[in-house]
């Protein structure tokens, strides 16, 4: 039994400290009009968030974020999240035995309630190997990047290869002509930068590769691993609302790709009927979306 126990915990998942609350800041509401494929119209509630250590308004917009769940349920309704601290659509929620400790942020768990509820969620987060292994070194800038586990041990390649391998389920997207031609140009412009990085060395761990970064710009070097290819979140948030037809989808993200996401769903003929302030600094009147999706009461969900 000991030699159980001992195996166990030789092969149990290590759990990246990556603790960062935040709050919603943004909210963008936008209904598409019925057309001959949805005959009814469809209202795409957008939420973004802002990072901020233990903001009070966390807890009380998470809160707001459970009973949002509830209504998805009732009006058949789909989530859309960005989500670290839960499995993705592809199965993935570790890289190479490490994972992101990241449940008590705003988005914390978030897909994985929805789908303990019976919600359609799709959890376009991809993001795992760069998180694990370039999270401890962003939050403890002075350390040596070879000081953590799994920046030690998370090569480079891992980073690279997850970004490919989204690149190539991209390339397969077929959502008409405006967004295809949005997918074509994010891919080419993410594989641009991509060449120049040189992160395809198969010998070399994150921590050796950071080692080597300037070191005037050293954190502006880490951040820009970690964020150079957002686009392809956009991409992915684009495709699920493309190919969904739930009257009413709900994503939740970073705040820059709630931007983007708003920006294309107007381009490709969404009617924006609300959009928060641009100040990050104050956290939304979440109560805002009731206007919106109706408190879902029996008779309501048995006349539809």
């Amino acid at each position: 039994m000991k030699n159980v126990v001992c195996m166990a915990a030789l092969i149990m998942m290590l759990l990246v400290s990556n603790r960062i609350e935040g709050y919603i800041y943004r909210l963008c509401i936008v209904k598409k009009k019925a057309n001959k494929q949805f005959q009814r119209p469809q209202w795409i509630i957008l939420l973004g968030d802002y990072h901020d250590k233990n903001h009070p308004a966390n807890n009380i917009q998470r809160a707001y974020l459970d009973t949002l769940l509830q209504k998805c349920v009732a009006c058949k309704g789909k989530l859309i999240v960005e989500d670290l601290s839960s499995i993705n659509n592809d199965g993935r929620m570790i890289c190479c035995n490490f994972g992101i400790n990241c449940a008590q942020g705003i988005l914390g768990q978030l897909a994985s309630k929805a789908r303990e509820l019976g919600v359609p969620v799709d959890n376009v987060e991809f993001r795992y190997c760069r998180v694990a292994g370039i999270g401890p070194l962003i939050n403890n800038i002075k350390s040596n990047p070879h000081s953590f586990k799994s920046s030690s041990l998370i090569t480079i390649l891992s980073v690279y290869q997850e970004i490919i391998d989204e690149i190539e389920k991209i390339k397969k997207y077929d959502d008409g002509k405006k967004l295809n031609a949005f997918y074509k140009r994010t891919v080419a412009e993410v594989r641009s930068l991509l060449a120049k990085m040189d992160l395809c060395n198969k010998k070399m761990s994150i921590a050796q590769h950071c080692a080597q970064l300037q070191s005037g710009a050293y954190r502006q070097e880490l951040e820009k691993l970690c964020i150079f290819d957002s686009a392809l979140i956009d991409t992915k948030i684009m495709h699920s609302i493309a190919c969904c037809d739930a009257p009413f989808i709900f994503v939740v993200a970073g705040g820059s790709h709630i931007d983007q996401v708003h920006a294309l769903l107007q381009r490709i003929g969404g009617e924006s009927v609300f959009i928060s302030t641009d100040n990050n600094q104050h956290p939304v009147d979440m109560k805002i979306i009731d206007q919106f999706v109706p408190y879902f009461s029996y008779n309501f969900v048995q006349q539809k």
